[in-house]
C-alpha cells in the first residue's frame, strides 16, 4: 500500500514539472540551489583559479563551464566543470578557493 501511494505521490510530481535541485553548502549539508548562473571562467574569484592552479589534479585541465550558485541562505558556491564529456569532472567551491565536493 505504501508503494502504491509512493507512486501516486511521485506521478503527481512529475505531472506538475516540480524541480528540485540541491546542493552543498560550504557548512557540508545539502540545501536547496536558488540562483545558478553560468559565469566566464575568468570571472571566478581568484582564490579558486589559485587553488585551481595549485592543485596537480586540474592545474593543467581546460575549464569548461563555470557557475555562481546562491543557495536559499545566500551562501555562494561555484560548480567548475573542468574538460567535456566521459573525461569531464566538476568540483565545488567556496568564495575562498576551498574544494566541496568532487563528482
Amino acid at each position: 500500500m505504501k508503494r502504491v501511494a509512493f507512486i501516486i505521490a511521485l506521478g503527481a510530481l512529475v505531472s506538475l514539472g516540480v524541480e528540485a535541485s540541491e546542493g552543498i553548502s560550504p557548512k557540508g549539508s545539502i540545501v536547496h540551489l536558488q540562483d545558478r548562473i553560468e559565469i566566464a571562467p575568468e570571472d571566478l574569484p581568484q582564490a579558486i583559479k589559485d587553488t585551481i592552479d595549485e592543485k596537480s589534479e586540474t592545474k593543467d585541465l581546460t575549464i569548461s563551464k563555470a557557475y555562481q550558485v546562491t543557495d536559499e541562505e545566500g551562501n555562494v558556491i561555484y560548480e567548475v566543470k573542468f574538460g567535456t564529456g566521459e573525461q569531464s569532472i566538476t568540483k565545488k567551491y567556496d568564495a575562498e578557493g576551498k574544494i566541496l565536493v568532487e563528482e
